[in-house]
């Protein structure tokens, strides 16, 4: 069955974060992040079929050729607040009935279209993997940078926009005006994310009909369709908590693994217990499940160490918190 699943985040250096890390566990390679001096090696890792990296037109001559070591350090040292976001990351699934030699072709002609003839610079990542029903998990990581790259050789200003009246004059029910975006182009902007989620709904359907299939994914929550059913989320938690309880068990060994690991599992569960359990709407449980495995995505993040240069210190807590 064909889902859509579709989902940003931004690499924060107040998290802890750092892009060059970031690109490299994605493409599985050896990257220096010239930043921090830390060597970050991922060179062993399996399930990466392909990466390569996306230049605009316009690009400017010091990008033409650019490795992913050179893009990101780039990155890295144009930003020099401690709190910057470096890059932000969108991560699509594929669906398992387009063939496997038309998956690159298809999220590249898509990455094209709506982030890189924008000015981002795109560094993707096709992974596959076994999922939880034991089939293929075909998906692929797509890196952004935040700002466009410009000559002589550095950034352009973060594409922005402010939050303004509705020049229409609406306001809300107490009077107080509806507050809009100023710019629906800005990179933040989601309303630009919302078409950006249509624009994949409609590729990928198209393809599925190329190639024959009945299936075709939809963006729209549960509720959205008239559906009242609720998020099935229990084989997709028995695989991350596998994936979790590796992870673990590399980074803690057997003892520590084994205390952290129960920890997490019961929390996990209680939480999911409390989710169903609650009188709320479909739309929100489904974010609230979203909030989950993005969630899990942190932590294995935050337990994979660079193979060398210094250890990143151990989370201090793995208690199950969904803020986090």
């Amino acid at each position: 069955m064909a889902i859509f699943s579709m989902r940003m985040q931004v690499i924060k250096r107040s998290a802890g974060r750092s892009s060059v890390a970031a690109a490299a566990y994605r493409a599985g390679e050896k990257l220096v992040d010239e930043r921090q001096g830390i060597t970050h090696d991922y060179s062993n890792r399996t399930g990466v079929e392909h990466s390569e990296i996306l230049l605009p037109k316009d690009a400017p001559k010091w990008t033409v050729g650019i490795d992913r070591s050179a893009l990101w350090n780039a990155v890295e040292a144009g930003e020099k607040r401690k709190d910057s976001q470096t890059a932000r990351e969108l991560r699509l699934t594929l669906p398992r009935e387009i063939p496997p030699d038309q998956r690159i072709e298809l999220v590249r002609d898509y990455v094209l279209r709506n982030f890189v003839s924008k000015g981002m610079i795109a560094d993707v990542a096709w992974h596959n993997k076994v999922a939880s029903d034991g089939l293929e998990q075909p998906h692929a990581h797509v890196m952004l940078t935040m700002r466009p790259a410009v000559e002589p050789g550095g950034w352009g200003q973060k594409v922005r926009h402010d939050w303004i009246a509705c020049p229409q004059g609406r306001t809300h029910d107490d009077g107080r005006p509806i507050m809009i975006e100023s710019n629906s182009q800005s990179w933040n902007s989601a309303e630009y994310y919302e078409r950006c989620r249509e624009d994949w709904e409609n590729t990928a359907n198209a393809a599925l009909a190329r190639v024959g299939s009945a299936e075709r994914i939809d963006r729209r929550s549960l509720l959205e369709r008239g559906l009242a059913r609720m998020p099935e989320p229990a084989l997709r938690l028995a695989y991350y908590l596998k994936d979790l309880r590796g992870a673990l068990k590399e980074r803690f060994g057997q003892f520590q693994m084994a205390k952290h690991y129960q920890a997490v599992e019961s929390r996990a569960k209680a939480a999911f217990a409390r989710m169903e359990e609650a009188p709320t709407r479909a739309g929100d449980a489904a974010r609230n499940f979203q909030r989950f495995y993005d969630w899990f995505d942190r932590q294995l993040d935050r337990l994979a160490p660079p193979r060398d240069g210094p250890e990143r210190e151990p989370p201090r807590s793995t208690t199950f918190d969904m803020e986090r």
